[in-house]
């Protein structure tokens, strides 16, 4: 680089000197006069001239307002009970589509003769208990059907049915208050319907025929349909089940309320408290109880040589909330260690209490905000993170300002006739300009990254980004305010306090103790571990020895060191970087408790190793005329939707009041439409066969109701509007589809309200299997919306056909937006990585050399996320954009150490390299460590997402570590601006007076 003197050095050199003073030790010492300029430097002035005037005075005020807003705001303290919707995009247009017709399914008018809404006539799938069984040792391939297996399962199941309040909650038949036959429990096909559930012991004879008969018909479509739900997929093969299943369905809606769907929290607090009960009962029976730091379903749940796997919604909503509870315990163990390591590193046990107060004050106090002033009622276990996060960057904020203290120490000698205010107020505005600026830096990046979150389509992510953006600034105020005054007491009274109640006690330092401190906090001896390590390792290592290569060069070893280490890291980066390119969604349900757990895999497994009936491993689609949207605004509690308690008033349906079920026109193109659902080529990788629907999946009513039209020796050609819409009543009470003539109705199909046909709906079974990954359900979307334009006639009596597909559509929006949301939050969060790099350093080249280190820095973590087999699903979206702002923190320390090196007459790259270790090397990596020593107790959590975050946080902070030494400052150390070069204030116009902003010193 250019060799020309600083802009820096010239403003000393013009500078006005002035002879040496005696300090109070009366040693002649050269020491430096702290010059205020610009706006941070003029507010660090103000701020530690109003602490020092009174210091208790300004640390209690501080402390009490912190302790007393901290009580306040635990009152908006709380998780909120998980939902079906939290995490579905609700704007999107596939979610209003599912709204609108669940709604209208849900406002259809009962058949003729059904009991009223409210009396439990539905049989819930929400609301159910599956049961799968396998052998002990689930690779063995035997007959799971015996007597003995047979009275297990039913002594099993038993615990669920002859519980006290279970007529509260069963299924009733409809008419009466009995509770319904279950239809889908294994034993009940040997002990009948109507079983007591005395469970004798059944005769094998009498087991194997019942069996054989079972699995011979399964070989024809309605015995696949009745028993292919129960048996493992090999069980035609092999002659016998070797593994099966049972599903007990509760009822709904429960009294009190008219649909499922009607106050759904309220509902499943009901029915969660229901399955407590049951809880009580199986454990016990089955041998097993909750440990302190693990859940009985996290063990084999083993019974008579039988492995028994137990799932349910409401059962795991409740296993959620537990484990949750569980692993929050280890966020102690992270509370101690930060606490005794800012100990360790700050040598106070009074700064490092102050330390925690202030860091664990953070979250009450952001809640507050966040539900209080942002209105935002949502606050999920996704949010109980941050508490990992804020105790890494907190503690962090707290060594900067205290390094910073200690470091005045030489920067700032007393001068003779200085009074002891005036000496602390000048050590305080030079610490508390390097932190208000360098802290505001990392900090603002830091928040920035969440609140690239927080502009997520998914609302838990979003609010977490709030949340946790919020905790970060609640942190940088109180690291400004609070922790400046604990410094001041500590100094003046803590470190000669001995037992007064009060460490603010009448008895400040005397001169002679200031001269000859008990304990001096900021001692200036570097022999602390990391502190040797610098000094006697690293520096030498890149920079050389002293002599060594010369005056302002470093020696031949070192350059040839840096190069090999900055080359490395660079193809270290690159390989990461193409790795990380592979992420994709994920390719299968998310799963948030670890192997061992039996709610583990269990949805795949239902759908993977049995027969499930011919159509349960299909997506099924549900087309709907009549129907023109949702409104939002409107619901039964006159409440509009609020995005932020998804689970509540999700709107009414809006009817298209055009529709004419009786209309000739209407008729004729839902025909069509059925035809073209049958017709549908779809050659996307998700479906199979290569059409859209399967063979016989398409369900068309207005067929079947010719068909029994024909049996009554009529037409739909002769029938007067008015007979049409009675015939079609008559129809949807009396009759069943074909495709499922057991359990199957028109209620759904036919959709009768009021009295009125509002709408009706053509049923499908599709050939694209559920799980599939994203990218294969757009390419079948997309195949869809083409068949909606062809199914649009134009004709008004018929208007627009809206489809939904349960969660297919929705989930795949949700699944995109995590990748979306992730590389908006990249374009977001790097453009103000770098704008904040360059006010921090107000150097282009630093800045661009910082700003690589972290493209390298987000493409290892990622890619080492990628390597081990994850995808990019919730945890990993998140972590995303939280590396960017972790590893942006370490790097501008030592940018703007460095930069700061050239104040202090540091010339050369090599001495400013020199002084950015020596000054802040130890502050960077006791940060580190906090931060991953925090995080790497969530790796004993049960829940994957928490054991994900420690993983990807400790790899971000490794990785943030590794490259601010291993290539950041090697490149600074070869092709550093020694100078100017790069300064934007060279660039933009050179050296203006007053261009620095903060305290700065000259030598006197």
């Amino acid at each position: 680089m250019a060799d020309k003197p600083s802009v820096e050095l010239v403003a000393y050199a013009e500078a006005p000197k002035s002879e040496p003073e005696a300090t109070l030790g009366d040693e002649q010492h050269t020491h430096k006069e702290v010059v205020i300029t610009g706006f941070i430097g003029k507010w660090s002035r103000g701020v530690a001239t109003t602490i020092t005037s009174n210091i208790c005075k300004w640390f209690g005020i501080s402390l009490g307002s912190l302790i007393l807003l901290m009580f306040a705001s635990f009152a908006l303290w709380g998780n909120t009970n998980p939902g079906e919707y939290d995490w579905t995009v609700s704007s999107s247009d596939y979610s209003k589509d599912q709204d609108a017709i669940t709604d209208a399914l849900a406002t259809a008018d009962a058949l003729a003769g059904a009991a009223v809404m409210g009396s439990r006539t539905t049989k819930s799938f929400i609301h159910s208990m599956f049961y799968i069984y396998e052998h002990e040792n689930n690779d063995l391939v035997a007959n799971i059907a015996t007597a003995v297996n047979l009275q297990t399962f039913c002594e099993i199941e038993s615990k669920l049915t002859l519980l006290d309040g279970y007529t509260s909650f069963c299924a009733l038949t409809p008419g009466t208050s009995q509770c319904a036959d279950i239809d889908l429990s294994y034993p009940l096909l040997y002990y009948g319907a109507s079983h007591d559930w005395s469970c004798p012991l059944l005769e094998q004879s009498f087991i194997d025929t019942k069996t054989t008969e079972m699995i011979d018909a399964l070989s024809t479509d309605i015995g696949e349909l009745q028993y292919g739900f129960f048996f493992d997929k090999d069980v035609k093969e092999n002659g016998f089940p070797s593994k099966v299943r049972s599903m007990v369905q509760l009822g709904a809606p429960l009294e009190g309320f008219e649909t499922e769907s009607d106050d759904l929290s309220a509902q499943a607090r009901l029915y969660e408290d229901f399955i407590g009960t049951w809880e009580d009962v199986i454990l016990p029976y089955m041998g097993m109880s909750h440990g302190q730091t693990a859940s009985a379903f996290a063990q084999s749940h083993i019974k008579n040589g039988i492995d028994v796997r137990y799932w349910g919604f409401d059962l795991q909503n409740r296993e959620f909330l537990r484990v949750v509870q569980t692993d929050m315990f280890f966020s102690l163990f992270s509370l101690m260690f930060v606490f005794i390591w800012i100990w360790i590193h700050l040598g106070s046990g009074f700064l490092a209490s102050i330390s925690m107060l202030q860091i664990v004050a953070s979250l009450p106090l952001g809640s507050a905000i966040y539900k209080g002033v942002f209105q935002i009622p949502f606050f999920d276990t996704l949010h109980t993170l941050v508490i990992f996060l804020v105790l890494g960057v907190g503690a962090d904020d707290c060594f900067v300002l205290v390094d910073g203290w200690k470091q005045t120490a030489e920067l700032v000698p007393r001068k003779k006739e200085q009074s002891y205010e005036d000496y602390l107020c000048d050590r305080m505005t030079v610490a508390y300009g390097r932190t208000a600026q360098a802290v505001f830096n990392t900090s603002f990046t830091t928040a920035m990254a969440f609140v690239a979150t927080a502009i997520s389509p998914i609302m838990p992510i979003s609010t977490f980004g709030i949340y946790a953006a919020l905790c970060i600034v609640i942190n940088y105020i109180m690291v400004i305010t609070l922790t400046p005054c604990a410094v001041l007491v500590y100094e003046v009274y803590v470190q000669k306090w001995r037992g007064c109640p009060c460490p603010c006690n009448d008895k400040p330092k005397t001169d002679e103790e200031i001269r000859n401190p008990v304990k001096e906090m900021e001692k200036t001896s570097r022999g602390g571990i990391v502190e040797r390590f610098f000094d006697n390792i690293y520096i030498p290592l890149f920079a050389g020895r002293e002599g060594e290569g010369g005056e302002g060069k470093a020696s031949l070893r070192g350059r040839t060191f840096a190069i090999a280490s900055i080359v490395f890291c660079c193809a270290w980066g690159v390989f990461s970087g193409s790795m990380a390119f592979k992420l994709t969604p994920p390719t299968e349900q998310e799963r948030w408790f670890k192997g061992s757990h039996m709610f583990t895999g269990i949805l795949d497994d239902n759908q993977k190793l049995f027969l499930g009936g011919v159509d349960d491993q299909y997506v099924k689609m549900v087309f709907a005329y009549g129907i023109e949207g949702i409104d939002r605004d409107k619901n039964l509690s006159g409440e509009r939707f609020n995005i932020y308690k998804p689970n509540e008033n999700r709107g009414s349906v809006i009817f298209n009041t055009n529709f004419d079920i009786t209309n000739a026109l209407t008729q004729a193109d839902i025909l069509a439409g059925c035809q073209l659902l049958r017709d549908k080529v779809c050659n996307a990788k998700a479906c199979s066969g290569g059409k859209l629907a399967r063979s016989g999946g398409v369900t068309c009513f207005l067929e079947e109701f010719d068909t029994w039209l024909g049996g009554l020796s009529l037409t739909r050609a002769g029938l007067s509007a008015e007979d049409m819409k009675t015939r079609l009543i008559e129809f949807r009470d009396s009759e069943k589809p074909a495709s499922d003539p057991i359990a199957g109705s028109w209620e759904e199909v036919i959709g009768l309200v009021d009295g009125e046909i509002k709408f009706v709906t053509i049923p499908v079974v599709s050939t694209m299997q559920t799980l599939k990954p994203v990218d294969q359900k757009e390419e079948v979307r997309e195949v869809v919306d083409a068949l909606l334009e062809e199914m649009d006639t134009g004709n008004e009596a018929t208007g627009k056909v809206i489809t939904e597909a349960g969660i297919a559509w929705t989930w795949m929006v949700t699944e995109r937006g995590l990748v979306n949301g992730l590389f908006t939050g990249f374009a977001i969060c790097f453009p103000v990585a770098f704008a904040v790099l360059i006010m921090a350093t107000k150097n282009l080249a630093v800045s661009a050399y910082a700003i690589t280190a972290i493209i390298q820095i987000v493409a290892s973590v990622m890619g080492i996320v990628q390597s081990i087999g994850y995808d990019l699903g919730v945890a990993e979206s998140i972590a995303g954009i939280i590396v960017i702002g972790f590893s942006v923190d370490y790097v501008v320390h030592l940018a703007h150490m460095y930069m700061e090196g050239l104040e202090e007459g540091k010339i050369t790259s090599v001495d400013r390299f020199k002084y950015a270790c020596t000054h802040m090397g130890s502050t960077v990596v006791a940060g580190a460590i906090t931060t991953g020593g925090s995080g790497s107790f969530m790796f004993f959590c049960q829940l994957t997402f928490f054991f994900k975050m420690a993983l990807l946080i400790v790899l971000t902070i490794l990785f943030s570590l590794f490259y601010a030494l291993f290539f950041f400052m090697p490149l600074l150390l070869l092709i550093g601006p020694d100078t100017t070069f790069g300064n934007i204030d060279t660039i933009f116009g050179g050296w203006k007076k007053g261009a620095v902003t903060k305290p700065s010193f000259v030598e006197r």
